[in-house]
């Protein structure tokens, strides 16, 4: 696989996630740091929860922790699909693994994106 993209013009944010895709590495095995849940559009007809995990390549930790510098190392975050409420808490400092996962775009309140989430299904997600 090329760790070259080609810079340029995408027809559409999608094949630019696609592209993208193709050239940010993801570890088989991360570890959880962090977990965030709530209630998207409150109070209002279509309200769901959601939910997202923060975690880091447990490797790479350990070398910026060796040298007292952890809250440096990069992390990744996962969005969860199809999230229905269930207790996330569990994962918190586990080792998790998955197979499949989708890249997409972070936005800040103005819609303009920040970085990148990888998306997962709960379903797809294993403790290790």
């Amino acid at each position: 696989m090329s760790n070259n993209i080609s810079l340029g013009l995408y027809d559409s944010p999608r094949k630019l996630l696609e592209a993208i895709a193709k050239v940010v590495p993801v570890p088989t095995s991360l570890k959880v740091t962090d977990v965030s849940t709530g209630i998207m559009n409150q109070g209002q007809e279509n309200e769901r929860p959601w939910a997202n995990l923060t975690a880091v390549d447990s490797d790479l930790y350990e070398q910026f922790k060796s040298i007292g510098q952890e809250e440096y190392c990069p992390t990744f975050k996962l969005k969860l699909k199809n999230y229905l409420g269930e207790s996330l808490f569990t994962l918190q400092g586990q080792e998790i693994s998955f197979e499949k996962y989708e890249v997409a775009f972070m936005l800040d309140k103005y819609k303009q994106p920040t970085g990148l989430a990888l998306v997962i299904e709960l379903a797809d997600i294993s403790s290790n």
